[in-house]
């Protein structure tokens, strides 16, 4: 039986959820996004450092990944768009540099994987994973600024994704060129379907729309088991689920989060995605969520059977977004499960004496599995806390 419950329009006052909201907005405007902009942010090469020790000096000696730098980019524009921050300079001059360092830097085509900190080629892998994230980057600067460059690198992200990446046989893309391994993986889809959303609301370009369409349809015919709402991460060539069907892995996070992006190809294209939203969601609640303290694990399995305990702080704000999007539909259900959440995230991940900085990732107990605060993290959480603000 579905756990998603009728919904009703009537929203009575929550405290809790008022008060998870005040503290998570407050952290973000105050302490994250300041910290990531001063002692996150290598003024001398206008790039982003890939991450922070927890006193809040930068890791040395790490390459610098298209993905990380894209996602920074991103977030601070995003911020500068929403005024929740004044990042619209420190996205600039990021993406300007980023564009010359990481595009095409090689002299062939795509993104390079990582670059030094002078901007040499490190890895000159082509990822599917960092291209979407390229996508996601581009679409946010343009809407602060249009900018030849900015054109040029779109138009050439574009060229390889739909080209060398892409599988005309089996359909969806490769992950890697070349690739690394004999699997595919739906989360860097994911991602492109969620560049392609983001390119969409900027250009109201059709061919966006259309390649988000692409990508909807692949992931109900392949990743989504529509029975019990399971949404499996690996495959082989011919989209078979890894290592077999009935055996594959389930995150929880990617449940929420496809749930999220559902919602919002939804609202760009008109097509109702509640049948394949309200399975994930359910089976997200039941099998992946302790609702009580708001806490998510980081993997089960096709059946819901507990595979991995421990517990990463980026399901959590897909979570808050998925959840928000129901709440803001008028599902009480829903709303309820969000203030635990929040409360979670900023207690256990995003704890006050780590200044804006947060644990990434702890065991079955909570104790901390990470060393280190990696950059990329902020993408989820500044996304999840805003989502959670701007919630009725």
């Amino acid at each position: 039986m579905a756990l998603t419950q009728p919904v009703r329009n009537d929203r009575p006052a929550d405290p809790a959820l008022a008060a998870a909201t005040r503290q998570a907005g407050r952290w973000l405007r105050e302490a994250a996004l300041p910290l990531w902009a001063s002692r996150g942010f290598d003024p001398h090469r206008d790039a982003f450092e890939e991450q922070l020790h927890f006193t809040g000096e930068p890791v040395a000696g790490v390459p610098r990944r298209t993905m990380v730098q894209a996602r920074q980019i991103a977030v601070f524009a995003a911020a500068a768009l929403s005024g929740r921050f004044p990042g619209a300079n420190l996205a600039l001059r990021a993406a300007q540099r980023w564009v010359r360092a990481h595009l095409a830097s090689d002299g062939r085509p795509g993104w390079v994987f990582s670059v030094d900190r002078d901007g040499g080629v490190v890895d000159g892998r082509r990822d599917l994973y960092a291209h979407a994230f390229a996508l996601f980057a581009l679409a946010l600067v343009m809407r602060l600024q249009r900018d030849r460059a900015f054109d040029d690198a779109l138009a050439a992200t574009l060229d390889i994704v739909d080209g060398a990446f892409a599988d005309p046989a089996a359909s969806g893309y490769w992950d890697c060129l070349p690739r690394q391994d004999r699997l595919r993986r739906q989360n860097p889809h994911m991602h492109l379907f969620e560049a392609f959303l983001a390119l969409w609301q900027t250009t109201q370009r059709d061919d966006m729309l259309a390649r988000c369409r692409r990508l909807q349809q692949l992931a109900l015919r392949r990743f989504l088991d529509p029975d019990r709402g399971a949404l499996r991460e690996q495959f082989d060539d011919r989209w078979t689920v890894h290592p077999a069907p009935g055996q594959g892995a389930v995150e929880p996070g990617h449940l929420f989060e496809w749930a999220w992006l559902l919602r919002r190809y939804e609202h760009a294209s008109g097509e109702d995605q509640t049948a394949p939203v309200t399975a994930m969601l359910d089976f997200a609640i039941r099998a992946g969520l302790d609702a009580g303290r708001g806490r998510i694990v980081d993997e089960i399995g096709e059946s819901g059977e507990l595979r991995a305990r421990s517990s990463r702080s980026w399901p959590h704000t897909e979570a808050l977004k998925a959840l928000a999007a129901e709440a803001g539909r008028g599902n009480l259900f829903h709303r309820q499960l969000i203030a635990p959440i929040g409360h979670r995230l900023m207690t256990v991940h995003c704890r006050p004496d780590l200044k804006g900085g947060w644990i990434d990732h702890v065991d079955a107990d909570d104790r901390p599995i990470s060393t280190i605060m990696p950059a990329s993290t902020l993408y989820h959480l500044y996304f999840g806390i805003s989502a959670l603000e701007e919630l009725p």
